[in-house]
């Protein structure tokens, strides 16, 4: 899904992470080598590139905040890695700041404890990158989805569902729009047979479908494959096995409406049959 915090098409978070995960790195090889060679200059400028990194991780938390509680879907699989990543960074933050208080200055040397608090920081930004970089390349965070007869992204959001969701007129065919009520998150697309409304909840990982491609009348979510037939919610392609909730629409002098309170019955899928 495409960042909230970007600067046109390009996401903010991703253009600041490489400082301080480099300066935290070159923090403890410089204090590694002064401590090893007794180099006053090296554990030096270990000490600023420790106080630089830490300015780059709060500059780069505030974009990652964003995307994380205004862009990652609730109760997806993409949610829970989003916040390991964060907190996994907030805990490596107060370690460097930890080891930014210990000495106090460049002209003390790193101890033992400074050293190791250093290394399992390194490590665990590590990790907090390979899950980071997971949520771009397996969840698609941050990606600018783009395909033929899409037509420009559209999110709104509004009050309550008493009031018309879009003007019938302002979906082309194939398009799709991701509406939000609070937490609630309804999709709503023209498909062949007209505008359809619709869970933006997959089943099987709880991808965002509003990111995915609308077919005919099937949406596919774009983190794993699965397809669902918009008008009745069934299942067309797994992985998949339950099928998503589909909403009943009215449309007045052009306004759709969708009633949001009554979801239409989700049916079981075949394979939920047999594996019940």
């Amino acid at each position: 899904m495409r960042s909230r915090a970007h600067l046109g098409s390009h996401p903010i978070h991703p253009m600041l992470i490489p400082f301080p995960f480099a300066l935290w790195t070159a923090s403890f090889v410089l204090d590694l080598l002064g401590a090893w060679r007794n180099n006053a200059t090296m554990w030096g400028a270990g000490w600023y590139t420790v106080i630089l990194g830490i300015i780059g991780a709060l500059v780069a938390a505030v974009p990652g905040a964003i995307d994380l509680f205004s862009v990652v879907p609730p109760a997806s699989s993409a949610k829970k890695r989003g916040l390991t990543h964060g907190v996994m960074n907030v805990t490596v933050l107060i370690l460097f700041v930890i080891v930014a208080f210990r000495r106090g200055g460049a002209g003390a040397e790193p101890d033992g404890t400074s050293l190791l608090l250093s290394f399992i920081g390194v490590v665990a930004l590590s990790y907090s990158g390979w899950l980071g970089g997971t949520l771009v390349y397996r969840n698609q965070i941050g990606v600018d989805h783009r395909y033929a007869n899409a037509g420009r992204q559209r999110e709104r959001e509004l009050p309550d569902w008493g009031r018309p969701v879009c003007n019938e007129g302002e979906l082309a065919y194939g398009q799709m729009m991701l509406v939000r009520v609070g937490s609630e998150r309804v999709v709503i697309g023209r498909c062949s047979e007209g505008i359809v409304a619709f869970s933006d909840h997959c089943t099987h990982k709880g991808g965002p479908l509003s990111d995915g491609a609308l077919a005919g009348c099937t949406v596919q979510c774009p983190w794993h494959g699965s397809q669902f037939d918009v008008r009745t919610g069934r299942v067309v392609a797994g992985p998949a096995h339950h099928q998503i909730s589909t909403y009943p629409i009215r449309i007045e002098r052009g306004e759709v409406y969708v009633r949001k309170e009554e979801p239409m019955p989700r049916r079981q899928a075949p394979a939920d049959r047999e594996a019940a």
